[in-house]
């Protein structure tokens, strides 16, 4: 890293023809960015394909092997090319739990501690599907991140009835929706951002922002740890689950030596004077610059700004209507 400007950045480019953001929907992803994060050294905490090679069968439930445990009951186990050419899928869903008013999860120990010596990001990404109901029964799948104390810190939540993406807090307040819908059978790569040592963590799935910049605990003796990253099945009737389930496969979990979460760059669009507005999603309390170019050699710096409370800084370039082709790049400072 040099100077006091990481280069964690993210480029958009835009042509003449961009009359608008792609807003609000997984199934149309924000095209117009091409995300090339730089990141530091670190290690990796887990990670695994589920593959035979690896250990894997399809004979067994995946709890129960290679580490993965379970709470509660319910279908849970491996199978095969699901995600085309992707080998082997882990599940879980579609067979009923055995006991009423029970729901599943399923998680390897991660055992995080953060490092009180070194500023880490810790990344969690996933591939993930969720598979419609037969019947019109249909259930919740999460993915929810627990401390050592076995205490939940935050939920990802899929709601298959509204097909909503919505997240919940350890603050007690119930889910909140993130206005962004997901499209059954569909693929797609979420990511998890985790910054344990200023307490905020952000997501996006297929490169559109979920959650940004939200506390991973609101309370005040909170730990500030990473036992466990939980695959998650809630039927919504007890009675009558549905034989939904969700895919998953690629199951990663990783530390990086970075001050901050990487930022993501948003194109809003092209206002009808020709001005392009961007909006930077990042950290509350980071100096962020937006930086222009034609060639992708050479930079210049249109603006900066001091992320507020909601990690959302928008960025005016005036000088757009002057131009075919631009690119841009976040780029933030060391908080």
């Amino acid at each position: 890293m040099e100077g006091t400007l990481s280069m964690w950045r993210s480029i958009a480019r835009f042509t003449a023809s961009i009359r608008g953001a792609l807003r609000h929907s997984l199934a149309a992803t924000l095209t117009l960015c091409l995300v090339s994060n730089a990141l530091g050294a670190g290690r990796v905490l887990y990670e695994t394909g589920f593959e035979a090679s690896e250990g894997f069968s399809g004979k067994f439930t995946l709890a129960g092997q290679n580490l993965w445990t379970r709470f509660g009951s319910g279908g849970n186990g491996i199978v095969t090319n699901y995600f085309q050419g992707l080998g082997q899928q882990a599940y879980l869903g579609a067979v009923a739990p055995t006991s009423p008013d029970d729901s599943l999860s399923l998680y390897v120990p991660l055992d995080y501690k953060p490092n009180p010596q070194r500023q880490e990001i810790v990344t969690f990404s996933v591939l993930m599907a969720i598979q419609d109901s037969t019947t019109t029964n249909r259930d919740d799948f999460r993915w929810s991140a627990y401390n050592s104390k076995g205490q939940r810190l935050f939920s990802l939540d899929f709601a298959n009835q509204e097909l909503q993406v919505s997240y919940g807090l350890d603050d007690g307040k119930g889910f909140i929706s993130t206005g962004v819908q997901f499209t059954n059978d569909s693929l797609y790569e979420l990511t998890v951002q985790m910054n344990f040592g200023r307490n905020l963590w952000s997501a996006s799935a297929n490169g559109l922002n979920l959650v940004n910049g939200r506390p991973i605990t609101t309370k005040f003796d909170g730990v500030l740890d990473l036992a466990d990253i939980d695959a998650v099945w809630l039927p919504r009737d007890p009675k009558k689950p549905g034989d939904n389930y969700m895919l998953f496969d690629n199951y990663r979990v990783a530390v990086e030596y970075l001050d901050v979460i990487p930022p993501m760059l948003e194109a809003v669009g092209r206002l009808p004077d020709g001005k392009f507005l961007l909006r930077v999603l990042g950290e509350p309390g980071v100096q962020y610059q937006i930086q222009a170019s034609t060639d992708l050699k050479s930079w210049t710096v249109l603006q900066s700004a001091l992320a507020p409370s909601s990690g959302a800084v928008d960025f005016l370039d005036m000088d757009a209507p002057r131009s075919n082709q631009r690119f841009y790049r976040a780029v933030a400072s060391k908080p």
